[in-house]
C-alpha cells in the first residue's frame, strides 16, 4: 500500500510538528482537532522553529471524521486520557488498508494485547476501562510509537522543536508487518525512526524515563534542576525509577541501569520543564493514569510493591482535583 493520505488526531505540540513536517515532506496531511480549534488552524495554520529555519503548513482540518474521510495512515497524538473519547470517533477515517500508529507514553492499552511473556491478553482498567479503547480500534491494524522529541510551544502560539527526534515503531505482537512502510513515512518526514524489535521494551524504557521526573515536578512545580538539587528529593526520584524497574523486570523486560549515577549532578542541568509540569501549568489534564495507575495496576498483578508510586500518585490525583477547583 502507497501511503498519501495522513490523517494526525489531536494535533498538539508533537502532532502539530508532525503535520508540518509530513506536509513539507509532500504527503496530504489532515488534522482532526476539537470544535474550538477548527478556525483558528485553518486560517494560521502551525508555524515550526526547527533550527534555523522557520516552516510553515495549513494541513485540512475538521472537527469530525466524516468530513475527513478514509486514510491511508492515521497517527494518534492525543494523550491517553482523551484517548477514550476519540476512539469511538475514528470509525469513517479507517478503510479495509489503513494503519493507526499511536504516539504514547506510559503503558498503553494495547501493551498486553499480544504480548510474549506474563499478563498476556489482560485489559488494563486504570487507562482502558470496560474496553472503551480496545472495542473502537483493531489491534490488528495498530502500531505503537515511543518518541523522544522535545517539542514546547511558543508564547506567540508557534511550535518550537528543541531537542531530539528519535521515533521508534512497532505492532503489538512484534510481528511488524508493514512497519518499514510506515517507518519509511516518518523518515521522510525527518523522524530518526526505527522499527523496534521489541516496541514492549521501548515503551517501558520510555516509562522509566518518565516515571520520576514527570509527576514530582507537576506536583511540587518545580524545573528538573530544582528536584535534583535537594536530596531527599532526589532519593524519591531513584525510588520511583528503581520501583518502575521491578516492574520492568518482573515483565521479563531489560529494566536498565540503576538510576543512582544517572541522576546525580542536578546543578549542571537548566532549568526544564517536564511535560506534565508544563500542562499543570496550562490547566491540562495530567498523564499520570497511563503512567502511574498502569504501573501501579501491573505492579498488583506481578506481585511487584511500589509504595511510592501509590503515593505519589494518590498526591498527585488530589493535586490536580485542588487545581481543576481553584479553577473553577
Amino acid at each position: 500500500m502507497t501511503i498519501s493520505r495522513i490523517c494526525i488526531v489531536g494535533p498538539g505540540a508533537i502532532g502539530g510538528m508532525m503535520a508540518v513536517k509530513m506536509v513539507k515532506a509532500g504527503f496530504d496531511v489532515s488534522a482532526l482537532v476539537r470544535p474550538a480549534r477548527v478556525k483558528v488552524m485553518s486560517e494560521a495554520g502551525i508555524t515550526l522553529h526547527d533550527d534555523s529555519e522557520v516552516l510553515h503548513a495549513v494541513p485540512k482540518v475538521a472537527s469530525t471524521a466524516d468530513a475527513l474521510g478514509p486514510q491511508d495512515l492515521v497517527i494518534l497524538t492525543v494523550k491517553e486520557t482523551a484517548l477514550k473519547d476519540v476512539a469511538p470517533a475514528l470509525g469513517p477515517l479507517l478503510d479495509d488498508d489503513t494503519q493507526v500508529v499511536q504516539i504514547t507514553n506510559g503503558i498503553p492499552w494495547w501493551f498486553f494485547a499480544a504480548f510474549d511473556g506474563p499478563l498476556r491478553g489482560a485489559r488494563l482498567a486504570s487507562v482502558d476501562r470496560e474496553g472503551c479503547i480496545s472495542s473502537h480500534i483493531d489491534v490488528a491494524r495498530h502500531v505503537g510509537g515511543v518518541i523522544n522529541c522535545g517539542v514546547s510551544w511558543r508564547e506567540d502560539g508557534a511550535l518550537s522543536h528543541d531537542h531530539s527526534n528519535q521515533l521508534f515503531i512497532g505492532r503489538p505482537d512484534n510481528s511488524n508487518e508493514g512497519t518499514e512502510e510506515i517507518a519509511s513515512v516518518f523518515r521522510a518526514a525527518g523522524y530518526n525512526t526505527e522499527v523496534a524489535e521489541s516496541i514492549h521494551q521501548q515503551v517501558m524504557s520510555k516509562l522509566l524515563a518518565n516515571i520520576s521526573f514527570n509527576p514530582v515536578s507537576a506536583l511540587t512545580m518545580a524545573t528538573i534542576d530544582l528536584l535534583l538539587n535537594d536530596e531527599m528529593v532526589a532519593h524519591t526520584l531513584i525510588g520511583l525509577t528503581n520501583e518502575g524497574r521491578a516492574v520492568t523486570q518482573a515483565l521479563g523486560l531489560d529494566p536498565g541501569p540503576d538510576p543512582s549515577e544517572r541522576l546525580k549532578g542536578g546543578s549542571k542541568l537548566k532549568a526544564s520543564k517536564t511535560s506534565m509540569l508544563q500542562d499543570m501549568e496550562r490547566g491540562k489534564p495530567l498523564e499520570i493514569d497511563s503512567i502511574l495507575a498502569t504501573v501501579i495496576e501491573v505492579a498488583g498483578l506481578l506481585n511487584v510493591p511500589v509504595p511510592l508510586a501509590r503515593t505519589v500518585y494518590g498526591l498527585l490525583r488530589v493535586r490536580q482535583q485542588a487545581a481543576l477547583v481553584a479553577r473553577a
